[in-house]
């Protein structure tokens, strides 16, 4: 008798496994789904930080590469090595870069071609720019392109052409590079998707013009670059435009507009954070302003410059240290697991040369921190040095000029004196003597004549004295020696006796520097005069193969030397005048004892 019981029990059990294999199937595909779309998820963020600068594209690419060989997306895993590479290789790892993008190419060698072949060629070829050993770079570039040709693909064609260009260009073959970038140019400006590339293309003609001195037409190139890049949002590619624009009006001498797009330039790196663009731009500012002689933003620039500088070569520094370290632990590991049994010796080996590895790198830190900061301060010094030559150049322009518009002055105003006032007077002395003779007045006999006569005399003889203080004849006709005698004759005996000695003026000295001796001696005797309540000063004058010595010595009551700080005008200006004749003035003086000053000018 059959059992139906047994049946049903039977059947209810197969249907129980058949819902519950079901149901794990759904969980699994749904799993799997959600595994697919963190993957395309973690992709896209790596593809969106391709160009920035940021650490955080370590992390997409771990995540993404990570599904990628769970989940066998051979595609996505070639992809996002070599986004990865490239990004190493472009932050100073070419070595690690290298590694990673010839693993990509052998798992990509072994599909059908295809446009991430051909740009896995060009990130290869590119690596290997930096040391371009038996033209391995041009074979990657030219496999690259024979990939792109085979498939008919226009992005990855345009790419391959502007990338060769670049090696000819690199190679002094204008005409070459030229000619390929006018290829990818026009490839590039038949599909509406490939602007970027035509903007990389007509970036590239631009160098190519600049390089045949051909500014304008690079300027034109650039503009029409500038745009697309803005407009397709590629911040970073867009500041390298603007800098190389900025260049261009710098070697047209259009400096205004040069310092406009390096600002624009800057402005872009400095809010992607791309520290090595944004210390160019300092760099480059600071040298548009060095050269408009505007020194004080030029220093300001350079110091920004140098501060930038030094932060990003520690920061890479530490990046080293960090990569270091690890590279060792996984290779700690490594050794680990293959001889357990040696894991002891193992050990402290690697502790040892841990040890050794991280006291090199400080030590090389050290050093390399000594060196920028010698550096740094040898530029700086530098660059106050010049400054402050500058300045001093100037103020003694501007000193002489002011001297030498005085002496004018003096020159200008000692004539009018002589010759206006003077002759007035003149005039009127013979007038008045007329007068008297001609109305019978006699002048013994009339006081009043006797005094108007001898106030007119007087004011005649005292404004010929002036106009001879002013600009005395005998230094314009005779020289420095008669000069100081005449000076020296007029005055009072009772008063102050003054002897003068010469030697060694047996021809006439340049006008500048007669003149400027002549008002040094003359506002030293005023000081002795006016100050010194001398009863005696000896004044020296003696010139030999080394130069001119001037001499004024006195016995008057001497003062205390560091009140010299508060000179007044007539002692600054012996200072002026020596020092714009590149002579020296040393005063020597004691309360009580009298002054010495001593005066030389070199030959």
């Amino acid at each position: 008798m059959i059992n139906y019981s047994f049946f049903v029990y039977l059947n209810h059990l197969m249907f129980h496994r058949i819902f519950i294999l079901l149901l794990i199937g759904c969980t699994i595909s749904a799993h799997a789904q959600t595994e697919r779309d963190e993957l395309s998820l973690w992709f896209s963020k790596l593809q969106k930080h391709d160009n920035d600068n940021s650490d955080s594209i370590e992390y997409y690419y771990k995540k993404t590469a990570e599904l990628a060989v769970k989940l066998k997306d051979i595609k996505k895993e070639i992809e996002s090595k070599r986004i990865y590479g490239m990004h190493l290789f472009v932050n100073g790892q070419p070595d690690a870069a290298t590694t990673l993008l010839l693993d990509a190419l052998r798992k990509a060698e072994k599909y059908p071609p295809s446009a991430e072949l051909a740009i896995l060629y060009y990130g290869i070829a590119q690596v290997y720019s930096k040391n371009d050993i038996n033209n391995i770079h041009e074979q990657y570039l030219k496999k690259g392109i024979g990939v792109a040709l085979s498939i008919n693909s226009n992005s990855a064609i345009g790419d391959g052409y502007n990338r060769i260009g670049i090696y000819y260009e690199r190679k002094g073959m204008l005409d070459s590079a030229q000619y390929y970038y006018e290829h990818a140019l026009r490839i590039n400006e038949k599909d509406s998707t490939l602007r970027l590339g035509a903007a990389y293309s007509m970036d590239n003609l631009a160098g190519i013009y600049g390089l045949k001195n051909d500014a304008h037409t690079a300027l034109v190139y650039f503009k029409k670059a500038l745009p697309i890049k803005k407009a397709v949002g590629k911040p970073l590619d867009q500041a390298m435009t603007l800098i190389n624009i900025g260049e261009t009006f710098n070697s047209l001498k259009q400096y205004d507009s040069a310092i406009h797009y390096a600002l624009l330039a800057q402005s872009i790196a400095h809010s992607i954070k791309y520290a090595d663009l944004e210390t160019y731009t300092y760099q480059f500012l600071s040298g548009i302003y060095e050269t408009r002689k505007d020194f004080p933003k030029a220093l300001a620039l350079y110091k920004r410059y140098t501060i930038l500088h030094d932060s990003i070569l520690t920061e890479r520094k530490a990046k080293m240290a960090i990569e270091a370290d690890k590279k060792y632990e996984t290779e700690k590991k490594e050794q680990h697991i293959r001889d357990l049994s040696q894991r002891a010796t193992i050990q402290n080996l690697k502790i040892k040369q841990r040890s050794i590895l991280l006291y090199f790198i400080i030590g090389l830190f050290i050093v390399a921190a000594i060196a920028g900061y010698l550096f740094y301060n040898r530029r700086k010094l530098k660059a106050e040095a010049k400054l402050q030559a500058e300045i001093n150049r100037q103020q003694a322009i501007t000193t002489r000029e002011v001297l030498n518009a005085e002496e004018k002055e003096r020159k200008r105003i000692a004539a009018d004196l002589h010759d206006g006032v003077g002759q007035l007077l003149s005039a009127s002395l013979l007038n008045l003597n007329g007068f008297f003779a001609k109305n019978s007045i006699d002048k013994t006999t009339n006081p009043d004549a006797e005094r108007v006569l001898r106030l007119v005399t007087n004011s005649y003889d005292e404004l010929r004295a002036i106009s001879h203080q002013m600009m005395p004849k005998a230094l314009a006709k005779s020289g420095l020696e008669s000069a100081v005698q005449e000076l020296v004759s007029g005055i009072e005996p009772d008063r102050m006796t003054v002897t003068f000695e010469c030697s060694g003026l047996g021809s006439r000295l340049d006008e500048e520097i007669e003149s400027v001796l002549y008002r040094v001696i003359q506002e030293s005797i005023n000081n002795v005069i006016k100050h010194a309540e001398a009863k005696h000063v000896d004044i020296q004058i003696h010139k030999d193969e080394d130069g001119i010595s001037v001499t004024i010595e006195d016995d008057g009551k001497g003062f205390d030397p560091k009140t010299l700080k508060k000179a007044g005008i007539g002692l600054k200006n012996i200072y002026s005048r020596v020092q714009l004749q590149n002579g020296t003035v040393d005063i020597d003086s004691q309360p009580g004892k009298g002054t010495l000053v001593a005066i030389h000018m070199p030959a």
